[in-house]
């Protein structure tokens, strides 16, 4: 499963250079320059595209698959960027729509700002709740050490008592003793380790 912040780097990756893409779509659609307008053109075209599937399924899936949702406010904007970069997609089926001067404002003066918006939001609001998840984590863990401690404190208990009964009995308890005593010495060592493990969660 992808962290948080994994999810935020590869969305970024994909969504942020549309912004560039749309612009340089708006130039290259009209030209045929040969070769490199091409190869350009292409490149363009690669990156409206990934960021179109990313807005409209994989960020949604890997998010998902992550336990986490965007706030309200947030999947609109996603829902927002991922219409706002659609025309694009249905330019890239028609050349000809990329010369009209609706479609030039619809790059420079909507999607620009919309996306650059909605990627600052999304970092913001990613990294946040990966800190808050690890501060989760690190709360569990030491819940969970903290229970290993006492469940080895009763060890320690039971095979000091155990010892108490081995001896009572004289020489049929000799070889109960030894083994008392080495879950006790076991259980110390395992006491020291939690107590480690303890202290670095807490640094």
């Amino acid at each position: 499963m992808l962290s948080l912040t994994d999810i935020q780097n590869r969305a970024f990756m994909a969504i942020g250079p549309s912004r560039i893409a749309a612009l340089s779509l708006l130039v290259l659609m009209t030209k045929d320059d040969g070769q490199k307008a091409q190869t350009a053109r292409q490149l363009s075209i690669d990156r409206v595209t990934a960021a179109h599937e990313m807005l409209g399924t994989k960020l949604p899936e890997m998010l998902r698959a992550s336990n986490h949702s965007f706030p309200p406010e947030l999947e609109q904007q996603r829902q927002a960027c991922f219409e706002a970069l659609t025309p694009l997609i249905e330019v890239l089926k028609e050349p000809g729509k990329a010369q009209s001067s609706e479609f030039s404002d619809h790059c420079l003066y909507h999607l620009e700002p919309l996306v650059s918006s909605f990627l600052k939001q999304m970092t913001e609001h990613l990294k946040e709740s990966q800190k808050q998840l690890e501060v989760l984590r690190q709360e569990d863990m030491l819940k969970a050490i903290a229970n290993a401690e006492v469940v080895g404190k009763n060890i320690q208990l039971i095979a000091f008592n155990a010892s108490i009964e081995a001896a009572r009995i004289g020489d049929l308890g000799k070889g109960f003793t030894v083994i008392a005593s080495e879950i006790r010495d076991l259980s110390g060592k395992t006491q020291k380790f939690l107590d480690n493990i303890s202290g670095l969660l807490r640094q």
